[in-house]
């Protein structure tokens, strides 16, 4: 099942939700693939822009967490960014030689795991940005 942007994704930082909607497009992109028996197509072409991507993202955020939120949250949140970029190489090594199964998991983790760190970690991160950083988070992007 695709996945849908919509209101309770939102943190309230446009340059998040933006690039979170991007993410979602790229699983949306590698779900299509798999249900169209394209698996080791998606795996070569899909995947890598998507673990790309992700990682661009992830250099975002934690570029936002440098002055602005406490060392237990950054030290947190950047820990989830690292756990998922080996998960998803373990997924990767452990079922390559299954395109379709490899993708299914991949698809089983991915949706799981943005959906859970935007609504717990991203809206933390979020809310300390909108409540005690807003005007250092402007002045970044001017």
């Amino acid at each position: 099942m695709l996945l849908t942007w919509n209101y309770s994704l939102e943190t309230g930082i446009r340059q998040i939700d933006q690039q979170h909607r991007k993410l979602i497009e790229l699983i949306n992109e590698l779900e299509i693939a798999h249900e169209n028996g394209r698996n080791a197509e998606a795996l070569k072409n899909v995947l890598p822009r998507l673990t790309a991507y992700a990682q661009f993202h992830f250099k975002t955020e934690e570029r936002l967490m440098e002055h602005l939120t406490s060392s237990t949250h950054k030290a947190h949140h950047i820990s989830e960014h690292r756990k998922f970029a080996k998960e998803v190489i373990l997924i990767e090594t452990v079922d390559c030689v299954e395109p379709t199964k490899t993708v299914v998991r991949l698809l089983d983790y991915l949706k799981s795991w943005l959906v859970n760190h935007i609504m717990k970690t991203d809206k933390e991160l979020a809310g300390y940005i909108l409540t005690r950083g807003r005007r250092i988070v402007d002045k970044q992007h001017s």
